[in-house]
């Protein structure tokens, strides 16, 4: 599981360096991954073939991305309104 952290960390810090990831849920068929940027907080769902996939090979490297791009993006609006 600490891998896994480690590897999306790394894609979260290249989409955006004020958006954390904090904690990523194993559960039965898909992993939750939360994120939060400032007092905000949303989680992305990722299922066990694409991100076994991501882990093992790099496979399915860009759809990762453009999951937890949508909730980084998500976030980042949602702390500007608040701002």
């Amino acid at each position: 599981m600490e891998r896994i952290e480690e590897e999306l960390r790394k894609v979260v810090a290249s989409l955006d360096k004020g958006t954390r990831l904090e904690t990523v849920l194993a559960e039965e068929d898909e992993y939750r991954v939360v994120l939060s940027r400032g007092t905000h907080s949303d989680r992305a769902s990722l299922s066990k073939e694409l991100l076994e996939g991501f882990l093992e090979s790099g496979k399915g490297r860009q759809e990762v991305k453009k999951v937890l791009g949508k909730v980084v993006s998500k976030l980042t609006l949602m702390a500007r309104r608040r701002g």
